[in-house]
């Protein structure tokens, strides 16, 4: 704040209460003359000598009475007059000081990109507004644990004792407006008091607390009750409001980027997985068939009528290569569920892709709650698409079962067919034997879910998975938006 070089004005009372003394004896003295020289002139001669010594006396007297009275009531208006105005400039002063204060949290607050930024200024305001000797910043986990976020003045050990002395615990929720709370036994480093600004927007729940250790608590305004004055009370509340709102953006922000940075894992691996398919499948047979072209020329002329096989094999190949150039490229295709919802995008992609590979479909969706967290659509999504992409590659099935519902708390999604089957424990014994479902049931594990095969030989297979809503709802950050196409 800039230094106020105005002079300071006369102090008038003190002035008066130095020449009250002086002026009144003067005065007195002089009415006592006057009286003597009156009494000498108009010849009027008191009854005794006594009456005769005193009335000058007694009129100077009162006369310096009068004069001292005079200027002793004057000299207190003036100081009450001065009293009052030091009052009002130190309560501007005091207003001015914390809406600089306001100002700057805004515009911190503003430019804070991410939570640490915002706790290394929040612990600095107890200071600025209260001259703390000490602070720490409580902030609630996920699972609503108090934890200490940010501690300047105290270290551990006298935070802790500082912490009992005026009763308060980690268990314990913060008052609902803030509140001065006086110890209750020793506090160190010469504390007197701790002021708790809980950390909340409205009627929201607190997202945590500030605790204040002062030393000095004249600074603290309060009513005739002892409590908080109202406007200390109303400046706390909006401090805290806009540091919780700071706290919760930055949270939803870290949310956001984590959610950002999964489904961009999700693609990278969705995208190895295509160009592993292509590898191994298309661009394989493809390289074959360039070779078996070679060798074709020499049968030209000497087995032509092999060639015929060989065509015919060839348009056998051919044709299961275009369907797995078609299944690859149908995966590409983007997710509409921002456009049709997760029920209808769902719907279109199953109903086109048994379409595509000529299955009966049975499709279940009536279940569905309609308010599945989004994070848990789209991993729906993605395991239907695997499930429903190993059917196509490896089953041979004609019949195709979709279905998910709630279960036990969590979604489950169903996919069975009816094709050649194989045996489950058979194959997580072969290395690089059915990669999908072994990436399926990782990324069931990562969602704290589970996933189930049952299958056998010549009996079809069904693909299981189970993902609790509960864990969706807390760690989902993200918002419904058009998803890339991977």
């Amino acid at each position: 704040m800039p230094v106020d070089k105005t002079p300071n004005p006369p102090d008038i009372a003190a002035a008066l209460r130095s020449v009250r003394w002086p002026l009144a004896a003067i005065i007195g003295l002089i009415f006592a003359l006057t009286r003597l020289g009156e009494t000498a002139l108009v010849g009027l001669r008191p009854t005794t000598p006594l009456i005769s010594a005193l009335d000058p006396l007694f009129w100077g007297a009162l006369a310096a009475v009068a004069v001292w009275g005079v200027l002793s009531w004057a000299a207190g208006q003036e100081w009450r007059y001065r009293t009052a105005e030091r009052r009002m400039l130190d309560e501007l002063q005091l207003a001015h000081r914390r809406l600089q204060v306001l100002y700057e949290l805004n515009q911190r607050i503003a430019s804070s990109a991410t939570l640490d930024e915002v706790l290394d200024y929040a612990i600095t305001l107890p200071g600025e507004l209260f001259g703390a000797r000490a602070a720490a910043v409580m902030l609630y986990d996920e699972q609503g644990s108090a934890l200490l976020a940010r501690c300047t003045g105290l270290t551990e050990e006298p935070l802790a004792a500082a912490r009992s002395a005026v009763g308060l615990r980690l268990h314990q929720a913060p008052p609902r407006k803030p509140e001065a709370l006086i110890p209750r036994g020793a506090m160190p480093a010469d504390l007197r008091a701790c002021l708790i600004v809980p950390l909340a927007e409205g009627d929201d729940a607190p997202v945590g607390w500030i605790e204040c250790y002062l030393s000095d608590t004249r600074g603290l305004a309060r009513d005739a009750s002892g409590a908080l004055a109202p406007e200390l009370t109303s400046l706390l509340i909006t401090v805290g409001g806009e540091i919780a709102e700071a706290v919760q953006g930055s949270r939803r922000r870290a949310r956001e980027i984590a959610s950002l940075v999964a489904l961009e894992q999700a693609i990278t691996a969705e995208r190895t997985r295509i160009a592993r398919d292509l590898h191994d499948g298309v661009a394989q047979s493809l390289a074959f068939l360039r070779m078996r072209v070679a060798l074709w020329e020499d049968w030209l002329e000497q087995e032509p009528e092999r060639l015929r096989e060989e065509f015919d094999a060839l348009k056998a190949n051919l044709r299961r290569q275009i369907e797995e150039l078609r299944r690859a490229i149908f995966a590409l295709r983007p997710i509409e569920l921002s456009q049709l919802g997760f029920a209808g995008a769902l719907r279109r992609f199953v109903r086109e892709f048994a379409d595509q590979q000529d299955w009966d479909l049975e499709l279940a969706l009536s279940d569905l709650p309609p308010d599945l967290p989004y994070a848990l659509e789209l991993a729906a999504f993605r395991f239907v698409q695997e499930a429903l992409n190993n059917a196509a590659k490896h089953a041979n099935a004609r019949h195709v079962v979709v279905a998910l519902r709630v279960v036990d708390g969590g979604l489950q999604i169903v996919v069975r067919d009816d094709g050649v089957g194989f045996d489950p424990g058979a194959q997580g014994e072969l290395p690089g034997a059915r990669l999908g479902l072994r990436q399926m049931r990782e990324r069931a594990a990562a969602l704290d879910g589970r996933l189930t095969i049952l299958s056998k030989p010549g009996e079809g297979a069904e693909v299981r998975i189970w993902l609790p809503l509960r864990y969706a709802r807390e760690s989902t950050g993200a918002t419904r938006a058009p998803v890339t196409p991977l």
